[in-house]
């Protein structure tokens, strides 16, 4: 399977991007993506690896739950796991949709399924993408790569079909007073990484900020206070 592109590729981005998953110990190998998100308690990243899975298995089981014919987008799906462990739902459509090339390309060789596919293409472009229409939107531990969440949600609601909704898994929100320190954290993270520039990529969002929505899942809450599950809101926002 290839890559669909409904863009020009902007190598910058995914050129630094995908230096800097290297550097993360995030860039893996094809045998490792295929079995995300388990992987080997070896791994740097274990112990975020588990509370991610924790995260998908609960969406998963909300789409199942719906019991009908689903077509889904991804945007910001990297490598492709998360969009491949939707695919294996019946009846579902799925689209994983990135701006990184080589995150794009292996996810094309890994997962080869008639019922998924991987896209290129920039949010805010006029292209075929805009003539397409999807039951679900899912920003997977992405939507920090964004800077203007209205202008996004303005464009991403046009792609939603009647009662379309758009969901945010795995993702950092912030009360207004933590934002400037929250700030400083990626850029001293990205200084110490030895990729200072990559902040100017990091954008931190308020939960407010997202106009009117719904808390699936709230890492805050007495419950969840005792339990080791992921420290990120699960959002969902309705079409209007």
């Amino acid at each position: 399977m290839n890559v669909i592109y409904y863009s020009q590729p902007d190598n910058a981005f995914s050129d630094l991007y995908i230096t800097v998953r290297k550097k993360e110990n995030r860039f893996y190998s094809e045998e490792e993506i295929k079995n995300l998100p388990n992987i080997q308690k070896e791994d740097p990243n274990y112990a975020e690896w588990q509370l991610r899975k924790k995260s998908s298995n609960r969406f998963i089981s909300y789409l199942k739950g719906k019991n009908k014919p689903l077509k889904i987008m991804e945007i910001g799906c990297g490598n492709g796991w998360f969009s491949h462990l939707m695919s294996t739902i019946e009846k579902t459509q799925v689209t994983g949709l990135d701006v990184t090339v080589p995150e794009l390309e292996q996810a094309a060789r890994i997962f080869e399924k008639e019922n998924l596919n991987f896209v290129y293409a920039d949010i805010f472009e006029e292209t075929q993408l805009n003539e397409k229409r999807f039951d679900i939107i899912v920003f997977n531990s992405s939507i920090q790569y964004f800077k203007d969440l209205l202008e996004l949600f303005k464009i991403v609601k046009e792609l939603l079909s009647e009662n379309g909704e758009i969901h945010i898994i795995d993702s950092p929100f912030y009360e207004g007073s933590e934002i400037e320190e929250a700030k400083k954290r990626t850029q001293n993270y990205y200084l110490n990484l030895g990729f200072p520039e990559m902040s100017k990529n990091y954008f931190h969002h308020r939960i407010d900020s997202l106009g009117k929505h719904k808390i699936m899942y709230n890492p805050f809450s007495f419950l969840n206070h005792f339990r080791k599950d992921s420290p990120f809101y699960w959002v969902l926002i309705k079409s209007d």
